[in-house]
């Protein structure tokens, strides 16, 4: 879910309205047409020259001297400091985006649903989780099929919590298993490595 979710992302809202946005100087009438802009993602966030280009058919820019490729969740996170299922949520707000329709919100196991209550709130939570699976996506530390899967749960739960199909207690026991079990696939994989 978390990569369809990404994916409509970039299909559905325009990297050059993002860097625009951000006050990037890119020309939003260039349609397909690849530009390139200053990045003040490295060093001291000074660009003397231009260094990165954007690719709007592939929703995404490069920077040569962060020698790293980027895209509107990933620009998202950088710049406000968040997570990435956060960032994918300001962008679906920023740009109305309808709630995902796409989402296949079936019952979670019963091992998770059943899990104690724990003594934080469920926003706390929420972001202990979501920092927990950035670190993940950007240390690469899990395979992506594994870290698609905790992102997809993830979204499940935020999901099901926000839109009142779950009170926020039985959020808070879903994400503390989920964070769980994220933390023993962890050790797991570290062991066999």
């Amino acid at each position: 879910m978390a990569s369809k979710r990404a994916q409509r992302i970039k299909d559905e809202i325009s990297i050059l309205s993002v860097l625009i946005d951000y006050g990037y100087q890119v020309h939003p009438e260039g349609g397909d047409r690849e530009q390139q802009f200053q990045c003040d993602l490295h060093g001291d966030g000074h660009d003397g020259k231009p260094s990165a280009r954007v690719y709007p058919a592939s929703a995404s820019f490069f920077c040569f001297a962060c020698a790293k490729t980027y895209d509107a969740i990933s620009l998202v996170q950088i710049k406000e400091g968040i997570g990435y299922s956060a960032a994918c949520r300001r962008l679906e707000r920023k740009y109305n985006l309808p709630v995902w329709a796409n989402r296949e919100i079936e019952e979670l196991p019963q091992e998770i649903r059943s899990f104690g209550v724990v003594p934080i709130s469920f926003v706390e939570d929420q972001h202990r989780v979501d920092r927990l699976l950035t670190n993940f996506t950007n240390e690469k530390s899990l395979s992506m099929q594994d870290t698609l899967a905790f992102w997809e749960a993830f979204d499940k739960i935020v999901w099901l919590v926000s839109e009142g199909g779950w009170p926020e207690t039985t959020g808070q026991a879903a994400l503390q298993k989920l964070r769980l079990r994220a933390m023993e696939k962890e050790k797991e994989v570290l062991w066999k490595g």
